[in-house]
């Protein structure tokens, strides 16, 4: 049997909302939701297409302290409200034909809870440890503004 133990390479994220799952689920899938929340605080966001079906492509490009950056990927699964699975990648550079970094997979998990919805997410394998804590802190405040706008748009 495999090991099913947490590692240092995968990161796991669990997070309760105050939120029905239907409108979680389309804060992830509507580029006009999206866009409001995604990304940790300090973070612009200055391109965001979101396709969310199956071989669906993505894409960010924004600006933080550190400069710019590029992120992308692929939709592997939708099934809705409750999964979203997709490729992650950050790019050298906005310019995509400099290629893309290590790819890692998403996965979000929506479960029902009545009027709230917890959301568990799966991120990896990353390289290391300083990408693993890099984007824990990432999704921690990423997930801090998704409950501020959950919390607007009740």
């Amino acid at each position: 049997m495999p090991d099913a133990r947490p590692d240092d390479k995968t990161l796991h994220v669990s997070r309760i909302f105050d939120a029905p799952r239907e409108p979680v689920f389309d804060a992830w899938t509507k580029q006009e939701q999206f866009v409001q929340w995604m990304c940790p605080p300090g973070v612009a966001i200055t391109l965001c297409e979101i396709d969310v079906r199956p071989g669906g492509a993505w894409r960010i490009d924004g600006r933080h302290a550190g400069g710019v950056f590029a992120s992308s990927g692929v939709y592997l699964d939708v099934v809705r409200p409750e999964r979203l699975v997709f490729s992650w990648a950050h790019h050298a550079d906005v310019d995509f034909n400099r290629g893309r970094g290590h790819e890692t997979t998403v996965r979000v998990e929506l479960r029902a809870m009545g009027n709230h919805t917890e959301v568990i997410l799966v991120h990896g394998p990353f390289e290391g440890t300083d990408s693993f804590g890099n984007h824990q802190r990432g999704w921690d405040g990423t997930f801090d503004k998704l409950v501020a706008y959950l919390g607007r748009t009740a």
